[in-house]
């Protein structure tokens, strides 16, 4: 029986299961990364960052969550370990100015990609939903097509709500992909399986621990049998 789930739940998980891909023709590749507050965004933002530096990308971070001073601080720090430029400004500075004031850099640096952490929100705030979309429209006077890519991070602990999540930040920034992170934890994210078959977004990576090579690409086989306990 165990098998049997295991390969129903991978059949569902299975189109949603497509590594992040940098567009080499959009240079700089403009990553806008969302999430509520205490996700672990800064954090995959960081891992995410040494990926592509370990795949020769030249990568520059903008640190666009001025709401609070330690995530300015803590995406330095991931950005010296993943060997990242990190563009920012004081705690409170306009974020969508900072992201114009990034992407305008990262082009004059010639930087291949651009991932722009954004302050937690709750979806529904609209107050904050409506700085997110700021920043994006900002994006835009610069390069028609930014951000290429808009990825929602998700908390393996978060359950159900998780559907009220990605039905939000779509609602705002039309979203391109998703990453759950904090499986190390008791969580199995079960709710991937209920999301890739509402919204069949793109599931790139999943968060394992708190180490910089903690992100795995999501691979729906495996991960449908370790949800079905099968070994």
């Amino acid at each position: 029986m165990r098998a049997l789930l295991a390969t129903a739940l991978g059949n569902v998980l299975a189109p949603a299961a497509k590594p992040f891909a940098v567009d080499a023709t959009k240079k700089p590749f403009v990553v806008l990364v969302a999430g509520v507050n205490g996700t672990g965004k800064t954090t995959t933002i960081g891992k995410l960052a040494a990926k592509l530096k370990d795949g020769k990308q030249r990568v520059m971070l903008a640190a666009c969550d001025t709401f609070r001073a330690a995530a300015i601080e803590q995406l330095k720090v991931w950005g010296e370990r993943a060997g990242a430029e990190v563009v920012a400004k004081g705690p409170g500075a306009d974020s969508a100015g900072l992201a114009f004031d990034a992407l305008e850099k990262a082009r004059s640096q010639k930087a291949d990609v651009l991932l722009i952490d954004t302050a937690g929100r709750l979806q529904n705030k609209t107050g904050l939903m409506a700085e997110l979309q700021k920043i994006a429209r900002v994006l835009k006077k610069l390069d028609p097509e930014a951000p290429h890519a808009a990825i929602l991070v998700l908390d393996a602990t978060t359950g159900q709500n998780a559907i009220a999540q990605v039905e939000a930040f779509q609602a705002a920034v039309s979203l391109t992909g998703l990453i759950m992170t904090k499986l190390d934890g008791t969580a199995k994210g079960g709710i991937l399986v209920a999301l890739a078959d509402r919204f069949g977004l793109p599931i790139h990576y999943i968060g394992v621990g708190g180490s910089i090579g903690d992100l795995q690409v999501f691979d729906a086989g495996a991960f449908a049998k370790a949800l079905a306990g099968v070994d």
